[in-house]
Formats: C-alpha cells, structure tokens, sequence
C-alpha cells in the first residue's frame, strides 16, 4: 500500500511549486516592466511515483514554462555544462514506463515508449538527461548523454519488487550502462539484489538509488540504496534542507545510509505528452545525482564506480553536522566542484581545511626573490636606526659641528 495525495492538494500544491520554482528567478525581468496586467502562471501537472489501482494515470502536461526553474541555478548547470554535458556516456533508467516521444527527450532514448500511467520515468529521464528545447528554462543535468529505458516496477501503481530491480539492473550492466538510476526503490531487499549491485559495480557501472521509499507508514529504508557500492540519495527542497528531516532506521536496527542530498522537492520538467510536470519525491533526488555521475563520468572516463561516488560525496556541500550526518550525509550534491576538484592521488584540501604547504628542501625561504625581499628589509631597518642616532645627536647640538674633543650626548 501507498498514500496518494487527494487530486484537490494535487493541483493546489502544483501551483503553488510553480509559483515558488520559477517567480523568484523571474523578479528582476518583473521589476523592470510593468506587470500590472499579467496574471500567475497555470497550474502544472503532478507526477508521483506511486498511485492506486483505481485512481486515474497522471494528467500529461501542455504548458511549456519559458523560466528556468530553481533546480537550474541551484546547481551550477550552466556552468557544469561548459566542462561536461555528459556525452559518450549512457544512463540506464530503471522505471515502469517512459514517453520518449515529448522534445526534450525525442531521440535520446533507447528503448523508450510513448505511455506513461504515473508520469514517474518520464520525469526522471528528462531531469538526468532531457535536451534543450526552444522556449524553454528547462534542461537535463546531463544535455549529451545517452539514455536507456529498463521497465521496472507495475506501470499501474509504481510498486518495484526487488526481484525487477534486479533483473534490471543486471540487464543495464549488460548493456554497458555508465550510470543506472534506479527509479523507484523496494522496501524489501533480497540476495539477486545484492549480487546485482555488486555484479554491475564489477563491470563499471554506478548504481544510484534512492535513500528511501515512501509509504503509508512514512519513509522507510529503500532497496539497493542500502549496500555499499550504490549512491544512496535523499531529497532536499527549494532551500537546501533535507525533506525527510529525522533519521530512518532499516528493518535492522540500523540507520537508513544516505551520501548525498539533490533536488527532489517541487521540482519542475518534462512529463508525459512533452508538457511540463511539476515532480517530487527521492527518486527525483537520485535523478539529479545521476545525471551529476554522468558529467563526471564523461570528463574523467578512468574513474572506476567507486571513485565516482566519492568524489560526488567528497565535493557537496557539506553538512553542518558534518559528513556523519544520518538525515543529510555528505551534504547537497555539487555538479561544479565535482568536475573541478583535484582528482584523487593529487593533495586536495577538506572543506575547511587549512593549506599546510609542503617544507622547501631549502628551507622556508626558498627563492631568491625572497632573500633580496628579507635583506632590503634588513638594511632599510638599519639605515633607519643610524638616522634616528644622528637626528638625537643632531638636536642635542642645537645642530651645530661637534667640536674636537666634545663628549656626544
């Protein structure tokens, strides 16, 4: 079972995430024009990861918003983009459905339908790799990369059982999938699972997945975010503050492992039909880190999974609680600083960290431009204690030549 918001808060809480995602990068094209006779923006479309048997699919989205959401600026991408745009590389997204068909996703899709029920996969892919389109602020974190459709989970209500997990997961890694997002996490873990991560993680891929799954009995620890090789993903809002704000335990006992934080609160895209959707939830987090692994992946092709994942955590921003942190772990994921960091083996600072150089074979003054610097000061501080001698003699004499045999005061 799965909580599904009434189709009322949908829609009020869809105008109200366009409102904040998009109004405050707007304000200063409003400030210089009069705006008196404009009105707010419609309401975009909903997409959720889960719904009922019965319930209705997802209303496709026909509005094309020109602004560029707060995800965008948020995370750097313009800048990210000038170094990587993620291309020669390929993301495997594990979803029920997917609709290739909308622009931003035409042709950058292998496997790729045109129905999608819940509207879930289609976000997805558009977040970690939709295309520019004209006349719109909306773009993939990873513009060049390709994209490969795994159905995983029931196209009706969302439910993924570790068992298709799994299966896609083995099916991405056979693929050569570079990245595979999972899409929507399991409950419940299972032995394939396990060897499936391990397995894809052998032959090069990245598994990303989210941190936790949503229920009617709230969060809960999602499946295979939980074993070491996966990039465990959680969401933060427009703010930067993690959504599920306390702690989660797993089934034993321990603390739900998070390494990262991304977007994954009112964040707006590409949905089914090719109109824009607003879309939440951790799968939407691990989207953004996903198509993050993928600009590295393209920049820096030698680094193994592993690596991957820990330059991701290693250059977030960090938490304030630090990078133990069982809500945040290491902080909101940083396209920029991880495509621009020191790569490993080289001597890099921690975040706030004080540079130590390393000691000069000849000491601490180790130029020649340094020792005429320290000499010149050395002479300028004698020159100055002779003249100080000779202005106190000088005015001890009234200024007048010393005579033979007169004491010098």
């Amino acid at each position: 079972m799965r909580s599904t918001p009434a189709p009322g808060a949908a829609v009020g809480r869809a105008a109200a995430a366009l409102l904040l995602a998009l109004v405050p990068l707007a304000a200063p094209a409003a400030a210089a024009a009069d705006t008196a006779g404009d009105e707010p923006p419609p309401p975009l479309p909903q997409v959720f990861e889960f719904k009922g048997e019965r319930q209705p699919c997802s209303v496709m989205g026909t509005e094309v918003v020109e602004q560029e959401p707060w995800t965008r600026a948020f995370l750097g991408l313009d800048r990210a983009h000038r170094l990587s745009t993620g291309s020669g590389t390929e993301i495997a997204v594990l979803a029920p459905e997917l609709d290739a068909a909308g622009p931003a996703l035409e042709g950058a899709v292998e496997g790729g339908g045109s129905q999608d029920c819940l509207g879930h996969g289609t976000f997805l892919a558009g977040v970690a790799g939709g295309r520019a389109v004209e006349d719109s602020g909306t773009l993939g974190v990873a513009p060049g990369v390709s994209l490969r459709f795994i159905p995983a989970g029931d196209p009706n209500t969302g439910v993924t059982p570790p068992g298709q997990i799994a299966s896609g997961i083995t099916e991405a890694t056979a693929a050569g999938s570079d990245v595979i997002l999972v899409g929507t996490a399991a409950w419940e873990n299972s032995t394939a699972l396990d060897d499936a991560v391990a397995a894809a993680t052998e032959a090069g891929s990245l598994v990303v997945a989210p941190a936790t799954v949503n229920t009617v009995r709230g969060p809960m620890a999602g499946h295979p975010s939980q074993h070491p090789d996966a990039l465990s993903v959680a969401a933060h809002d427009p703010e930067g503050l993690p959504v599920v704000a306390a702690p989660v335990l797993r089934a034993d006992g321990e603390l739900v492992r998070v390494d990262l934080l991304a977007p994954g609160d009112l964040t707006v895209g590409p949905g089914p039909g090719g109109g824009h959707v607003i879309g939440s939830g951790p799968g939407v987090a691990a989207a953004f880190a996903a198509g993050t692994a993928s600009l590295l992946a393209a920049r820096e092709p030698e680094l193994t999974p592993g690596e991957l994942r820990q330059r991701l955590i290693s250059t977030a921003y960090s938490s304030p609680s630090g990078s133990g942190d069982p809500v945040g772990g290491g902080g909101r994921v940083d396209p920029v600083a991880a495509l621009t960091t020191v790569p490993a083996g080289e001597s890099a600072l921690s975040a706030g960290g004080r540079f130590v150089p390393d000691p000069s074979p000849l000491g601490s003054l180790d130029a020649l431009p340094t020792w005429a610097v320290v000499g010149g000061a050395g002479l300028l501080i004698v020159m100055c204690v002779l003249a100080a001698a000779v202005v106190r003699n000088g005015r001890a004499r009234d200024w007048r030549p010393a005579t033979p045999g007169e004491p010098v005061p």
